[in-house]
């Protein structure tokens, strides 16, 4: 999708045709169609037999991906767009937008010299085949400028804690790409609670307040869980090794 900022650069009195707002957007021309014909997307202003589209419809498209790459449906994405709609003027549906926008954001990104990198990464992991999968997992992305972005430091961190405590680089890989697919399944699951329980019941005003609780809640759960996990699951190992080391003595 297009940049946060891009939205901002338009126009308005002027507008943007169908091919230049999809280019901006980083979608296609019948994507476009599709939303408008589903009710996603406001129709275009008509000068003539011309449209022209405006701010709030590169918001509006930036929002659509936004939440698509969070696993919502087209369906479910309609519905929550309708409940702003409703009764909200635009400047107050703008905003909506907007704060929705900043809640889905990604983490702070990092943008370095390749250097600089390789300095916060151990020894071990400063090889060619690790970085060139860490690219592969988005974990390190590749700038115009020959400097590299980093999403999500946390990664860089919490990676190298790994590879110093002596698990192998590419079993940190490993481990990264089983965890994101876990934590799909379990965002997928906190989706499907909010459309169903959450999103009917909801006021415009109150949805962004409404989600980002609903994001707390969902760290603290999963958090909780995994920290109940560990103590189960790592006393009964240990118990184990405790007894096989007896057992051998």
């Amino acid at each position: 999708m297009a940049d946060p900022g891009t939205a901002h650069d338009v126009n308005v009195s002027q507008g943007l045709r169908l091919d230049e707002l999809a280019r901006r957007a980083g979608v296609a021309s019948t994507t476009v169609r599709l939303y408008q014909n589903k009710g996603l997307l406001g129709r275009p202003r008509l000068v003539g037999r011309t449209g022209y589209y405006g701010d709030e419809h590169l918001q509006r498209l930036e929002l659509i991906g936004r939440l698509q790459d969070r696993g919502f449906s087209l369906a479910s994405i309609g519905e929550l767009l309708a409940t702003w709609d409703r009764g909200a003027g635009l400047d107050t549906v703008m905003g909506l937008e907007q704060q929705l926008g900043e809640l889905l954001a990604e983490p702070r990104a990092l943008v370095m010299e390749p250097a600089e990198l390789l300095q916060r990464l151990p020894a071990e992991a400063r090889v060619p085949e690790l970085l060139q999968r860490a690219a592969q997992l988005r974990l390190v992305e590749a700038e115009s400028d020959g400097r590299v972005r980093v999403p999500d430091p946390r990664f860089i961190d919490t990676g190298a804690a790994l590879i110093g405590l002596g698990v192998p680089g590419d079993t940190v890989l490993d481990e990264w790409e089983h965890l994101i697919a876990d934590t799909d399944h379990i965002v997928d699951r906190f989706i499907d609670v909010f459309e169903e329980h959450v999103l009917p019941r909801t006021a415009s005003t109150e949805l962004s307040a409404t989600l980002r609780r609903l994001q707390d809640l969902a760290r603290e759960v999963v958090g909780a869980a995994l920290d109940r996990s560990i103590t189960d699951r790592g006393r009964a190992r240990l118990d184990q090794l405790a007894a096989a080391r007896d057992a051998d003595g």
